[in-house]
């Protein structure tokens, strides 16, 4: 009794740590395929898809992970096959680094645009001067003939 449990005692330790593995391995599978565009759906990820080809994504994650491949592995076999479409988010390099920047810039824009406005507002709103230069005696006469036509008027 004493070799049976000998040898059942490692064997039931291993089983317990091998489920542990795959437990984490579904997170890791869960995070990548939270990652992936799924090809049938529109603005879903593979791990928010049930369609038939979002299984398949997610059953080939799960493989690639048991055979020991890591996340940069997978995403890159699937960027290989499908292109940098299938990532949901890119990696800023190249010419996806606009993806990244222009937003920034749009909103930098925006604020300088609203600080400029807002100083010429400022501008506009200045008080006009105490001293104010007399009319001439032209002047006053055209201002009073233009009081009285528009009074006739």
């Amino acid at each position: 009794m004493k070799r049976f449990s000998k040898l059942l005692l490692p064997l039931l330790v291993a089983s317990c740590l091998s489920l542990h593995a795959q437990a984490v391995d579904e997170n890791l599978v869960y995070k990548i395929a939270d990652n992936l565009r799924c090809p049938t759906c529109q603005g879903l990820s593979v791990n928010d898809s049930e369609a038939g080809f979002s299984v398949q994504i997610r059953n080939k994650v799960r493989e690639m992970l048991m055979a020991g491949q890591d996340r940069t592995e997978i995403e890159a076999y699937f960027v290989a096959r499908y292109g940098e479409w299938i990532l949901r988010t890119p990696p800023a390099k190249g010419f996806n680094l606009l993806i990244w920047i222009l937003p920034a810039l749009g909103l930098a824009g925006g604020f300088w645009f609203v600080w400029c406005k807002s100083s010429q507002w400022k501008t506009k709103d200045q008080p006009l001067p105490e001293e104010l230069d007399a009319l001439s005696v032209e002047e006053e006469r055209q201002v009073l003939q233009d009081l009285k036509r528009f009074e006739n008027s």
